[in-house]
């Protein structure tokens, strides 16, 4: 049984302090000055450029791609493809990434700063908003995407007749009317441009993989290529805008001699293991 007593005057507290940490992190944050002019990055990293290239594909897919799904050979439930595909296509919902970084940045807001160092304090404020950065990015182009699709209202291939690639019924808020873009795709985009930004090195094999769980919605018969260009053309440009803002902010990203986005020392993977040591360090401390 739960003891109240502990919940109201342990737990309450805490979460309410947790709370407050975190709603004045996110204000001081937005309230921060962009930067002057800065260097541009390479065309990935351009939301406009990445934005443009889905539509041109997407716009030249429904053309030239579309009508074959009509020809698409069904898959039978249950088959190896079928399993594959769906194992594949559930890395495109985003669940581990969002509860993931979700929690995570709920446990960083629960940290007690007043023990910590005056350089702990800044990287806990670094790597807090490094998580929410992922999270937002995650959450923010699926909803974007959700929005577009329900008001845009495309058929999916399941409801093809004579030329359905076309059929629009809009803002019928209907599962069968919300193909285009594709809500799996975007969040594939948004994960992989999120990923291949804290792991430089590891940028093509991200967006291959990335892509590759984007087109299982074609191989599923869920969407048509084009819904799926658009949707991750719009995970990854709505990842890069926020990454700007951030850089823009000095918060999360800086920028390097060619105008890439690299994550902060603090902010990076290695910032994350020198936060925990430093927390670590802070806990033992009042025993030594």
């Amino acid at each position: 049984m739960i003891d109240r007593r502990f919940l109201r005057e342990t737990i309450a507290p805490r979460l309410r302090a947790a709370a407050s940490r975190l709603v004045a992190g996110v204000r001081r944050l937005v309230a921060r000055p962009a930067r002057g002019p800065r260097l541009e990055g390479p065309a990935i990293e351009r939301p406009s450029v990445v934005l443009a290239v889905g539509l041109v594909v997407a716009l030249a897919a429904v053309r030239l791609l579309d009508p074959w799904m009509r020809l698409k050979p069904a898959i039978v439930d249950g088959s190896t493809a079928d399993r594959l595909l769906t194992a594949l296509t559930s890395f495109g919902e985003g669940v581990e990434i969002l509860v993931g970084s979700g929690v995570l940045v709920l446990m960083l807001a629960a940290i007690d700063p007043a023990g910590l160092s005056r350089r702990a304090r800044a990287r806990l404020a670094e790597v807090g908003s490094a998580f929410g950065f992922v999270f937002a990015s995650v959450a923010g182009s699926g909803l974007l995407a959700s929005l577009i699709k329900n008001l845009f209202g495309r058929a999916r291939p399941e409801q093809l007749v004579g030329d359905g690639v076309f059929q629009i019924h809009s803002a019928v808020f209907v599962s069968k009317w919300a193909a285009f873009p594709s809500g799996h795709a975007t969040t594939a985009g948004a994960s992989a441009a999120v990923l291949a930004l804290f792991f430089p090195r590891w940028r093509g094999p991200i967006f291959a993989a990335g892509a590759a769980i984007a087109l299982t919605r074609i191989g599923l018969g869920a969407h048509f290529p084009s819904d799926v260009a658009a949707g991750f053309a719009l995970g990854v440009a709505f990842t890069m805008w926020l990454a700007q803002g951030l850089a823009a902010r000095r918060s999360v990203f800086a920028r390097d001699g060619n105008g890439r986005l690299i994550p902060r020392a603090a902010a990076s993977p290695a910032g994350w293991f020198d936060l925990l040591a430093d927390w670590l360090a802070a806990r033992r401390s009042p025993q030594a």
